[in-house]
């Protein structure tokens, strides 16, 4: 008798133990090492490849992402971390194009490990004249690379800046295009900082070419109304 109890018992104690396995593997509790698990969708595959928790931003641009004519801490980028309550890391230099960002993006985004990165580009390049083509690839190249890296990309189109309109336009046009296909955000900012004529609103830039402490502010609490 005692030896049929003792039988029961590692048979109830088998069973239990199978049951805690089989529910375990049910619910992914053994984890995936490093595997996809079988029949998932491809949305829940970039869901396992990237960190959601992950609220750091990089903010890589030109001039109008420095704060110019006033420095970093007048800038949208510390507004947006103001609002937001996150790190926001202001990447911002003057005088660049969207091959200088491309050029720095290893060290200045990758390396910082961010969930996002907004990459405000286009406008040094109308400036300087730079072939839409070449505008293109830069772009497409950072959108890339954050991607390979687990980072979400978000395009900044450029604002309006004095006798390179045309320019501007057919970067914020081709852009759209490229956001729209590729499910990218967008932010606009020359919808809270230009008129329908194209001109800074009124107390928002003081030479008509930057946008003033102001004109950053309002920037900062678009971008973040956008992001959160």
């Amino acid at each position: 008798m005692r030896t049929y109890r003792l039988e029961m018992r590692l048979i109830q104690a088998a069973v239990g133990l199978a049951l805690i396995v089989l529910i375990a593997g049910f619910f992914g509790l053994w984890g995936h090492n490093g595997k996809v698990p079988v029949n998932t969708t491809a949305a829940e595959v970039t869901d396992l490849a990237q960190p959601l928790s992950n609220s750091k931003i990089v903010a890589l641009g030109d001039s109008f992402t420095l704060g110019y004519p006033s420095d970093a801490t007048h800038s949208w980028p510390q507004r947006t971390a103001e609002v937001l309550k996150v790190t926001v890391v202001n990447k911002g230099k003057v005088r660049q194009t969207a091959k200088d960002l491309l050029a720095r993006f290893d060290v200045d985004v990758v390396a910082e490990k961010p969930g996002r990165v907004i990459i405000f580009a286009g406008i040094g390049d109308a400036i300087q004249g730079v072939a839409l083509k070449e505008v293109q690839t830069n772009i497409e190249g950072m959108v890339e690379k954050a991607k390979s890296n687990h980072i979400i990309p978000i395009l900044a189109l450029p604002v309006g800046y004095p006798g390179v309109q045309q320019n501007i336009k057919d970067i914020r046009e081709w852009e759209m295009g490229y956001a729209k296909q590729g499910n990218i955000l967008t932010l606009d900012f020359s919808s809270v900082l230009m008129d329908t004529a194209g001109k800074y609103i009124s107390g928002l830039s003081a030479d008509g070419k930057y946008p003033n402490a102001k004109g950053y502010e309002t920037m900062g609490d678009y971008a973040a109304q956008v992001l959160k």
